[in-house]
């Protein structure tokens, strides 16, 4: 894998959730020691791109993320196969990645 394909936490790709369904962008949310093993599995959580009320487990992407647009939604954190991940669509900001860290605490009880 090429160092632009890179599975790297915070790098947002295309993944199918059925087979017969278009891709929706998703965020890698696993560590990159996870996501460099041989182990073939990493975590995402899914970019909305339709509006959504707002909730502590739901973040805005901003500016600093475009072209990127949308929400992650982390309260659908998901284990998904490596070889399932399609195109990459670039890297979530540092603030942003802040923001899904705090989310996701929020949805795994860390306080």
């Amino acid at each position: 894998m090429s160092a632009v394909n890179e599975l790297l936490r915070g790098s947002v790709w295309s993944f199918r959730y059925l087979d017969d369904e278009e891709p929706k962008p998703v965020v890698i949310v696993s560590n990159d020691g996870r996501n460099r093993s041989r182990f073939e599995w990493v975590h995402v959580v899914r970019i909305a791109t339709r509006p959504k009320r707002a909730l502590p487990t739901i973040v805005e992407l901003s500016e600093r993320d475009s072209p990127l647009t949308g929400r992650a939604m982390t309260d659908e954190l998901e284990l998904v196969h490596k070889d399932d991940l399609e195109d990459r669509h670039g890297m979530l900001s540092p603030s942003t990645m802040a923001a899904i860290d705090l989310a996701l605490r929020h949805v795994l009880a860390l306080h």
